[in-house]
């Protein structure tokens, strides 16, 4: 049953083109930073309900990944932490991931530019909400005219902007795809950990 369920995870991820793009997982210093964080993604979640999965990677499934996300997985993504949000009636809201979908560091007035993604994934495996924290850059990035349009999106859809209705901050081309890759990228590491289709 595993060796199926892994060899027709492998078959969808392998095909689905990879974008031209690295990342790696993004952390706060504390958990009251991270919390307030999550409650942004599910502001309807039970702020005393969060649950951490960890998971780790396979080799096979790094593997996967790699090819999948098209660049090799930092050492410390091979073993993630999802955050589960649960309502106040304990029914499961989805699972958060936040993501710094830039590796090569950006300066803007003497200071780098941090980029840091959260992604909430439903229960049905597609994205519920997008948020960029504390960003520096065009606050058009920061705003649900440019994040909503990933909203609903599956693993299934095209994240490249530009095309099939993704469309960029004007000035902002690369920052644009980059946090379109963070919701790609959250959704192939929640299918291989979690299974969420």
């Amino acid at each position: 049953m595993t060796r199926t369920w892994f060899a027709a995870v492998a078959l969808a991820l392998l095909s689905l083109s990879a974008l031209p793009a690295e990342a790696h997982l993004a952390k706060w210093g504390s958990w009251a930073v991270t919390h307030r964080n999550l409650m942004k993604l599910f502001p309807d979640a039970d702020p005393t309900a969060w649950k951490i999965k960890r998971y780790q990677y396979a080799k096979e499934e790094v593997e996967l990944l790699e090819k999948a996300l098209g660049f090799a997985l930092y050492p410390e993504d091979k073993a993630p932490e999802f955050y589960v949000a649960h309502d106040a009636a304990g029914d499961l809201l989805g699972v958060a991931i936040f993501i710094d979908p830039r590796t090569k560091p950006k300066i803007l007035d003497g200071g780098v530019l941090t980029l840091e993604v959260g992604v909430g994934v439903d229960a049905r495996g597609a994205i519920s909400r997008v948020k960029v924290y504390d960003y520096r850059g065009n606050v058009e990035l920061t705003e649900p005219a440019f994040l909503d349009q990933l909203k609903g999106r599956t693993l299934s859809h095209d994240f490249t902007i530009g095309s099939k209705g993704l469309v960029g901050v004007e000035d902002e081309p690369e920052e644009s795809q980059l946090v379109a890759n963070a919701g790609r990228e959250a959704l192939l590491l929640m299918k291989v950990a979690l299974g969420r289709r």
